[in-house]
């Protein structure tokens, strides 16, 4: 790959890896807010569980973006498999143990609510209630303390020495993050408005 190709692939990873970084780390501290609230009886218990459920499914997305940046990304273009297996990160079915049932649990919680989408002639359908149950069970997730212990203690700390090892080796990829891609996402909106008052 030319040198700009790299360039461009470490900007990129960098601002997918900053963003899983939040949906990694800001959960972990509503569940601890929510429960401290709701110890303190000033939320109710079904407010509390709401905020849990979204904390969760939060962290489902930033477990899955960290797969897709490793997987699309990462490697081989920027780290090795083995440099990234010696900074903590390997493929991310070891951090959840069953890739297959954690697909289940995500589209389920962060992508698409049906398991059989609606047609003419039928309604939509969820998944199986005790499928769901099982694929909870089989990546580790239906022990919420326990999963988010280890994103906290695993996950989240190797993605943050890949993150700055990225940024180190490719310091255009700070400026990057911090300004560039910002500024663009910013002006695309103004664009648009312009572009829509024109009309």
């Amino acid at each position: 790959m030319d040198r700009a190709t790299i360039s461009r692939t470490a900007c990129d990873a960098a601002a997918l890896l900053t963003e899983a970084i939040r949906e990694l780390t800001i959960p972990q501290h509503l569940v601890t807010w929510s429960k401290r609230l709701e110890e303190a009886h000033q939320v109710s218990e079904s407010y509390a569980a709401g905020v849990r459920r979204i904390a969760m499914a939060a962290t489902v997305i930033g477990v899955y973006r960290v797969g897709e940046t490793r997987k699309h990304f990462l490697t081989p273009w920027l780290f090795s498999e083995e440099e990234l297996q010696d900074l903590g990160l390997p493929g991310i079915e070891h951090f959840v143990r069953d890739l297959a049932a954690f697909e289940i649990v995500r589209s389920q919680w962060a992508a698409h609510a049906q398991a059989k989408k609606s047609t003419a002639r039928s309604p939509g359908c969820l998944i199986d209630a005790s499928a769901l149950g099982r694929a909870l069970e089989r990546t580790g997730l239906g022990n919420e303390e326990q999963f988010l212990r280890r994103v906290r203690d695993e996950l989240t700390p190797a993605v943050e020495k890949i993150r700055d090892r990225l940024l180190e080796a490719h310091p255009e990829a700070r400026d990057f993050i911090t300004t560039g891609y910002p500024q663009a996402l910013q002006q695309g909106a103004i664009d648009e408005e312009t572009t829509r008052g024109a009309v």
